[in-house]
């Protein structure tokens, strides 16, 4: 029997997303790239934003109306609005987040199949993402996520470690640590963990060639968290910070209890042992109240700090937060300061990739076909190189030869014999 996937929001849904994916193929499901070939269809949904919510939404009409085929859909709109979906969409089957954790039992349950001993592996993606965290405790005033996903809950690391060697055993090289608050990790075990000891434990799998990060919280990062990070070779060099402002009158009124000066000496930290890193953050612009001056507070910071790129994102009031009840600013003053970011967003990627143009950098081939492959670097740069075959899921090292875009470098795959950020000519 085949299945097709379809998922919104943070890299926490993605790893859920793969997690099922590898235990639907191990029970012989097939995963298939178009749902008109799908016996049936899963949705991970996300409404951290009414503009994600309304997304989802969109999607759910559209495949409800136009694929005729049942779809299992989860996820935190689901968790929001079960009651009115369920009632609007009565062939689909929906699972709030408490219920997620049976969603392959009860899709085995509603979809049997009778060869269940064979066994698919799609090789969904390279790179894969290893969720070990759900849930936050922190109250921030426009975060409607500790509502939809509860109290932070972490995975313990005897179970990561087990599941990572797992995933190793398959053909993924690099693990990418996802969580809704990622930085959060262990403080609810007993013994109490930390994410620091989590990626030492899993750095020791054998054929784990890198270990990425998504988005740290910098409430919770220390120096000697950054300082023995560093020491740790299987660490990729791209870090992405949940910042949200540089204006320090905006983070107490968003209750982030952060202050500017702590974010910058988090950032001369990290470039004192990740110089060469791939540095980025949220921002969160248009907050209630925010006038024109917190907002140029938070474009001087943005260009004083060695950030190299920004996910921007316009204030989009929830209910149930705080901020909900406070008086938006017009729309237009909101869509220029978040186009005005995205355009030095851009320029601060292009002028990354820039720095390593004719440099050798680590890596793993993502996508293979015949007209080219594609490679991730460990600063998380996307280069385009000659076809290739073989190397799928193998470590290799690429030169970066010119930047195409923001988002694209052109290079070509290099002889093992060059080393990390190598110049060469």
């Amino acid at each position: 029997m085949k299945f097709h996937v379809d998922t919104f929001g943070c890299r926490t849904n993605q790893a859920e997303i793969q997690d099922w994916i590898i235990d639907l193929e191990n029970a012989g499901y097939r995963l298939v790239s178009s749902i008109d070939e799908a016996d049936f269809g899963v949705i991970n949904t996300c409404s951290v934003t009414e503009k994600a919510e309304k997304d989802v939404l969109r999607r759910i009409n559209k495949v409800y109306h136009k694929t005729n085929r049942p779809w299992v859909v989860t996820g935190c709109t689901v968790e929001k609005e079960k009651k009115r979906l369920a009632a609007q969409y009565r062939h689909f089957i929906f699972l709030d987040n408490g219920e997620k954790q049976d969603l392959v039992a009860s899709i085995k349950d509603r979809f049997p199949i009778e060869n269940g001993n064979l066994i698919y592996h799609s090789a969904f993606r390279s790179r894969i993402f290893l969720k070990v965290q759900d849930g936050c405790n922190l109250r921030c005033a426009f975060c409607i996520v500790p509502r939809l996903r509860g109290k932070s809950r972490s995975v313990p690391p005897d179970v990561l470690q087990k599941k990572c060697a797992h995933l190793v055993s398959l053909g993924y090289r690099e693990i990418v640590l996802s969580g809704i608050n990622l930085s959060a990790y262990g403080y609810d075990l007993f013994p109490r963990e930390n994410l620091l000891n989590l990626v030492k434990r899993l750095a020791d799998n054998e054929g784990l060639e890198f270990i990425r990060l998504s988005s740290l919280d910098p409430r919770y990062i220390e120096f000697t968290f950054i300082k023995e990070l560093a020491a740790l070779e299987k660490v990729a060099h791209s870090f992405h910070f949940s910042f949200q402002s540089g204006s320090g009158a905006v983070l107490r009124r968003m209750n982030r209890r952060s202050k500017i000066g702590e974010y910058r000496k988090i950032m001369n930290d990290f470039i004192r042992f990740f110089p060469d890193a791939n540095y980025g953050a949220d921002i969160l612009v248009g907050f209630p109240e925010e006038t024109e001056k917190e907002f140029q507070e938070t474009v001087t910071f943005v260009g004083e700090l060695p950030l190299n790129y920004l996910h921007v994102f316009p204030f989009s009031p929830r209910a149930g937060t705080r901020a909900a009840a406070l008086p938006t600013l017009p729309p237009a003053v909101v869509r220029k300061r978040t186009r005005a970011l995205r355009e030095l967003d851009s320029q601060m990627r292009l002028g990354y990739r820039e720095r390593f143009v004719d440099r050798v950098l680590d890596g793993i081939l993502i996508e293979e076909n015949p007209h080219y492959a594609l490679a991730v670097t460990t600063n998380f740069l996307t280069v385009r190189v000659a076809p290739v075959k073989g190397y799928k899921k193998r470590k290799i090292r690429v030169r970066i030869r010119k930047v195409i875009n923001e988002k694209l470098c052109e290079g070509e795959v290099v002889h093992p014999a060059a080393h990390r950020g190598e110049a060469v000519t």
